[in-house]
């Protein structure tokens, strides 16, 4: 694939990046902090919160034992329902669901760092994650993935009466010291990334696809300096061994249903 080549069909379902750091409260942050944060972001997003249900069981003396806990989640939401970012007390996460190249993602990376950095104030940054997932879909069926796909990723055959319908794989690679990526795959019977939460997809695959997901995370052995460009530096990074592997585990096929105008499907 060329350098900087943007896919007009590309597979992509959810990009997001977590940033960790100290604790900045005991409690939750509060409506007037996620409404600062929300103005530094711009006009086109809102607040929308969602509160979320846990149910927890364990056992102990008396027996078995069962307890639900609300909380409520702050989002800051995009008025067209694509793009999220959550602040909370020890972290915050930007997702979006309508990526169109890494330099748009990646400034709007670098908007959150910046809010989160004048309104919170943490003392430092103890995590830096980039994640992708792909659910590829393509003009055959039932798909055929080793014609589309690196064979490393297919099922391993074992005996030739047997016929692999479903698998999953999952392996880590030591990027440096402070620096890894989980790489995790296998075949679905249909998407993998829910369509029932906040975030509006703009377009969901109907039927197989086949998942690539990409989990890049840098975790120093120190707690440097909470500031946005730092956040940025360590996205880079993060961003380049998963793109050369994406770029590894295609085929020229594949690339060409990519290259595609998803409004000739």
């Amino acid at each position: 694939m060329k350098s900087g080549e943007v896919l007009p069909n590309a597979p992509l379902a959810l990009v997001a990046a977590e940033v960790r750091y100290p604790a900045v409260t005991e409690g939750a942050l509060s409506m007037a902090v996620h409404r600062r944060i929300r103005d530094a972001l711009g006009s086109d997003w809102v607040i929308h919160n969602d509160t979320t249900q846990t149910f927890e069981v364990g056992v102990d003396a008396a027996g078995p034992r069962a307890s639900s806990r609300s909380e409520t989640v702050g989002r800051i939401i995009s008025r067209p329902r694509t793009r999220i970012v959550t602040a909370r007390p020890n972290n915050f996460t930007v997702e979006v669901v309508d990526y169109k190249h890494f330099t748009d993602f990646r400034g709007l990376l670098e908007r959150a760092s910046a809010a989160v950095e004048s309104v919170l104030k943490p003392d430092g940054i103890s995590r830096v994650g980039l994640r992708y997932i792909d659910e590829i879909a393509v003009p055959e069926s039932p798909p055929q993935w080793s014609h589309w796909l690196e064979s490393s990723l297919m099922a391993p055959s074992l005996a030739p009466q047997l016929t692999p319908t479903e698998w999953t794989g999952a392996v880590q690679y030591q990027v440096a010291a402070d620096q890894s990526l989980v790489f995790r795959y296998g075949p679905s019977a249909g998407p993998v990334v829910s369509s029932a939460g906040p975030l509006r997809r703009p377009r969901v695959p109907d039927g197989p696809i086949f998942m690539l997901d990409f989990d890049s995370s840098w975790q120093p052995s120190d707690i440097p300096e909470f500031e946005a460009d730092t956040i940025i530096t360590a996205a880079d990074r993060l961003r380049s061994p998963l793109r050369r592997l994406f770029d590894s585990l295609t085929t020229p096929s594949l690339l060409d249903v990519f290259r595609q105008d998803p409004r000739n499907d």
